[in-house]
């Protein structure tokens, strides 16, 4: 890794033609290496040169025509050869069958040539016979061992040359890969750290140009990108400290509420009345509730470092459980609190429930109650609520849901799901696609100007820390219907 800055930088152009001439001396010096061990077996006589039978022959010529018979002795290693009567009649040599006419023919018309890389040599012996011999143009080793178990010389160094080259040029491949990765590195370690948003390092340099521009440009973004953070994180912070001012100063009103409710309780009062009251002091011991899980979020994002919303922030401990009967039965007084104060009628169904759950009380409850208001801002004037409590499951074959009725073959998971239906105008296409997503509102002329598209986002996330889900969709005639699947803990349900 090249850390320092230099006033000359290379280029990969240049570092490539570097490596190209290193690469060709280095295939050059090959040629070099084995036509100087050619030329060493060469003038030691241990490769015979590719004409050495023919000169051979040209020794022995006279020999052959003047002896009594023709030997293997009086030839070249190698040859073969054959001797005819003056009338073409075969009478003694080494030729194999198949070659005896052919070679008696090629004599006839005088060619030379046997249609491989042998030749014909034509003797007129004294005696009036003809001797022919087959020899070949090529070279040998003089040792025969080397002979029997090695390609012919001129073959070995071809393959040989070859070989080491191959050999040389993924060798040097990998050099040249080796210093470039060695180069680039860097990059990787520089985009991993912006990655991780670790951004308090100084800028890096490289020997090559192309890498050092593109590293300065990586510096120049890193600098950016912790400027936009600093300002993000400023925001969020003075956002957090005033959600946290904001829910301090809740408390004063609250506390007053909860005062007079309690001075009134202490009164006489109507039947009438005294639910009202009841009503008033749940109500506020709920947004107690509600003030002191924002302040353990608030808490939790401050040990953290980070501010403002965020989807880690939703607490994900599960510190009750609950039967579903249990459960139910806080569905409905929620229902029934946000019903009498809203004056807005909410119709329960109820199945048969069983199983348990574990889950947190607070967040469940504020899932349901932000899904049942949402009905509520929706609905006409004169309509009601209807909520359904059931079991269902789901097939693992399918990823279906079904009512449990039947063959329960394929039952995989079980939940307990709170369907909330009401008489308004529906989702429009847009609404089922984004309804849950955090501050969209849909179509503002059906919104209150308290409406702020965080209802459906906020169940949503705590229907799914309690390991569930939200469905999202239209009746057939008229309504908007919302389902919660809350999970039955495995072991029990």
């Amino acid at each position: 890794m090249w850390n320092g800055k230099s006033d000359r930088k290379k280029t990969i152009s240049s570092v490539f033609f570097r490596y190209a001439c290193v690469y060709t001396a280095g295939v050059l010096f090959l040629v070099a290496i084995l036509f100087l061990i050619w030329y060493i077996l060469d003038e030691t006589g241990e490769v015979l040169p590719a004409n050495h039978m023919e000169i051979s022959l040209n020794e022995s010529a006279d020999e052959i025509r003047k002896a009594s018979e023709v030997t293997e002795e009086l030839l070249p290693e190698g040859c073969t050869y054959g001797v005819y009567r003056a009338d073409g009649s075969w009478r003694y040599g080494t030729f194999p069958t198949q070659e005896i006419r052919q070679a008696w023919e090629n004599y006839e018309q005088s060619d030379i040539y046997t249609g491989g890389r042998g030749y014909y040599r034509f003797f007129q012996r004294d005696s009036g016979e003809v001797c022919i011999v087959k020899y070949e143009i090529a070279t040998r080793f003089r040792n025969r061992s080397l002979e029997k178990f090695l390609p012919d010389p001129d073959v070995l160094l071809v393959l040989s040359f070859i070989v080491l080259f191959l050999v040389y040029t993924v060798l040097m491949s990998r050099r040249f890969g080796k210093y470039m990765r060695a180069r680039l590195q860097i990059l990787n370690e520089v985009t991993e750290r912006i990655r991780r948003q670790d951004l308090e390092f100084a800028e890096e340099h490289s020997e090559l140009r192309e890498v050092d521009n593109v590293l300065r440009s990586l510096y120049q973004m890193k600098e950016a990108l912790k400027e936009s953070l600093y300002r993000q994180w400023d925001m969020e912070k003075d956002k957090e400290e005033q959600i946290a001012a904001l829910a301090h100063d809740i408390k004063t009103p609250l506390t007053i509420i909860r005062g007079n409710a309690e001075l009134l309780d202490e009164g006489e009062m109507g039947e009438d009345e005294k639910a009202y009251n009841k009503d008033i002091l749940q109500s506020v011991s709920m947004m107690e509730g509600y003030l002191a899980m924002l302040n353990e979020i608030l808490t939790e994002d401050v040990k953290k470092g980070t501010f403002g919303p965020q989807e880690e922030g939703i607490p994900q401990n599960h510190d009750t459980e609950i039967s579903t009967e249990s459960l139910a039965d806080e569905f409905m007084e929620q229902a029934r609190l946000l019903s009498s104060a809203r004056q807005y009628p909410v119709i329960f169904h109820r199945k048969e429930l069983h199983g348990r759950i574990r889950c947190s009380m607070t967040q469940i409850l504020r899932a349901f109650h932000n899904i049942l208001s949402n009905a509520m801002d929706y609905g006409p004037p004169e309509g009601k609520i209807d909520v359904w409590l059931e079991m269902r499951h789901e097939d693992r074959r399918t990823g279906k849901i079904w009512d449990g009725r039947g063959d329960e073959q394929g039952k995989e998971k079980e939940y307990l799901t709170v369907v909330i239906i009401d008489e308004g105008p529906g989702f429009t296409a847009q609404d089922l696609k984004h309804a849950t997503e955090q501050f969209y509102q849909g179509d503002k002329s059906r919104n209150s100007k308290t409406h702020y598209g965080i209802g459906l986002h906020t169940a949503e996330k705590f229907a799914e820390a309690q390991g569930g889900y939200l469905v999202i969709e239209n009746m057939q005639a008229r309504g908007g219907k919302v389902s919660m699947y809350v999970c039955l803990c495995p072991e029990i349900g």
